[in-house]
């Protein structure tokens, strides 16, 4: 029996399934400011009057305390996330490569586990409740599902020879699975609950099935290796430490080595400390009076929006104007527009608060990131790229733990002084002045130098191009000559001679003359 969409048994047994447990940690991710909110307690107590606002908490009745507190214990718990990702990172490549399957099992283990302290934290007090919250995000962050999830699809699509088709299907699965449950989670926004408790039952039994399933049905991909693999394998350290320490020496070498990726990881580091939007929700909700669902709608819907209607608009003006006019505009406009918008983050033009102004200004820039790769993979080579972005998602996590713990402990909820409401976006605009300088003396001339290359080669395409087709034209109207003579009528044949055969016949015809004619002449 055929399955639809030309889904094969293989990838229904694998990425399907992986594809289900980390749309599961999606979905966490959705709901975890609303439940760390859900946690906190204060002895004002929770208003029943009709039209009063909603504090997020059945156990606190002060809005912006409980905005407050619950950033802070989100904040944590994001950042303890974070440095469990960077752990996983540097293990489970290694991990996997003795099978997919045992890495597959241990990564969902702990996403149920994590679940499962999730649900447990609500019926804990306070002292007990926050702490479990944190744990919990630190055991997600160390699935690694969603590293090995990418390591299993590439399997997939050698084993099956369809890279394109493995790839394409996956993304339709995914689409599917996001569109079925996201709008449960945006109805969990809505419906503004404080109990979370079939919420979370819901969840821990989703990552149940998907731990049965990876037990019984997950096969194994790692191919089959050689005698001579399996005792290089055999060397290599075993240990998440050995493991850990092995892949560092070699990233150690490649930032020594490379003369773009040291100078380029630095400068990204630079640009990923400025990453306030741990906070973006809890700002919009404390110092406009949103609600929780309000702001997640204004904050991701519009980018949403903006990347598929602007996401092309980069890519023109750099066939317009060049690509090197339009990497230096984009990246001094970015820059300089997040150092003001910085300081303009608690002000209101016509009634619309700036939060969502600046998230509009940037929308024209949604190409741009499409732009950076197209060019760093021409820096960085193809060899080198596999080890760069894993450095690359490494110096992410490690960003993300600082500025997941450092920005919601400067956000406070009820400030009141302007100073204190833009002290978090500030430092945030410290770090990306500071990123500027880097750009300029080491980063920048070498992108600028690969986009005029880029321009260069587009060019030459181009003049290809048009000689092509004008060799073409010419062949065309050569060919079409050439019928024309072929299919035009034939001439007339000269007529013959007839004068010359007319004397001769009346020369033939004459009778001879006689002996008296021939006397009178």
């Amino acid at each position: 029996m055929a399955l639809p969409l030309g889904f094969t048994p293989l990838e229904v047994r694998t990425y399907l399934i992986l594809t289900l447990c980390w749309v599961s940690i999606v979905v966490v991710n959705l709901l975890e400011q609303p439940y760390a909110r859900s946690l906190i307690h204060c002895e004002t107590p929770v208003s029943t009057e009709e039209g009063s606002a909603f504090s997020g908490s059945k156990y606190c009745g002060n809005r912006l305390y409980v905005i407050d507190m619950g950033t802070h214990v989100s904040g944590k718990g994001q950042s303890l996330e974070n440095v469990g990702r960077i752990l996983i990172t540097l293990f489970v490549s290694g991990f996997a490569d003795y099978g997919r399957k045992r890495a597959a099992l241990l990564g969902q283990f702990l996403i149920t586990l994590s679940t499962a302290l999730f649900a447990v934290a609500m019926f804990l007090p306070q002292g007990l409740a926050i702490p479990t919250y944190i744990l919990a995000q630190g055991l997600q962050g160390m699935s690694g599902i969603g590293i090995l999830d990418q390591i299993v699809t590439g399997d997939v699509a050698l084993i099956l020879n369809d890279g394109v088709g493995v790839y394409s299907r996956k993304g339709i699965v995914s689409a599917f699975l996001m569109v079925i449950l996201v709008p449960i989670i945006v109805y969990v926004q809505y419906a503004e609950i404080t109990d979370f408790t079939w919420v979370w039952t819901g969840i821990v039994s989703l990552n149940t099935f998907a731990m049965v399933l990876v037990f019984f049905f997950f096969p194994e991909t790692l191919h089959k290796k050689s005698e001579k693999e399996e005792e290089d394998l055999k060397k290599k350290p075993t240990s998440i430490a050995g493991v850990a320490l092995d892949e560092m020496k070699t990233f150690r070498t490649i930032v020594k080595t490379h003369p773009y990726v040291g100078y380029r990881l630095a400068e990204d580091f630079l640009v990923k400390l400025a990453d306030c939007s741990a906070i973006g929700m809890p700002f919009m909700m404390a110092q406009f009076q949103f609600s929780q669902f309000h702001a997640l709608v204004f904050q991701f819907i519009p980018q949403l929006v903006g990347g598929v209607l602007l996401g092309g608009l980069v890519a023109s003006l750099c066939r317009a104007h060049g690509t090197r006019k339009v990497w230096q505009n984009c990246f001094f406009f970015h820059r300089s527009t997040s150092i003001m918008n910085a300081f303009l983050m608690p002000v209101t033009i016509f009634g619309i608060p700036y939060p969502l102004l600046g998230g509009l200004m940037h929308l024209p820039l949604s190409g741009f990131p499409a732009l950076l790769q197209a060019v760093e993979i021409r820096l960085v080579g193809q060899e080198t790229n596999a080890k760069y972005q894993a450095m690359a998602q490494l110096m992410g996590f490690i960003s993300g733990a600082i500025t997941s713990w450092l920005y919601s402990a400067i956000f406070f909820g009820e400030a009141t002084s302007y100073a204190r409401i833009v002290a978090p976006y500030a430092v945030s605009a410290m770090f990306m002045a500071t990123n500027i300088l880097p750009f300029w003396l080491t980063t920048g001339p070498m992108q600028l130098a690969e986009c005029d290359k880029l321009d260069q080669e587009a060019l030459a395409e181009m003049k290809k191009k048009e000689e092509e087709e004008k060799a073409q034209a010419d062949k065309e109207a050569e060919t079409a000559e050439g019928t024309n003579e072929a299919s035009s009528p034939l001439k007339p044949e000269a007529e013959p001679e007839t004068e010359p055969l007319l004397e001769k016949s009346e020369e033939v015809n004459v009778a001879p003359k006689t002996e008296e004619e021939k006397k009178e002449d």
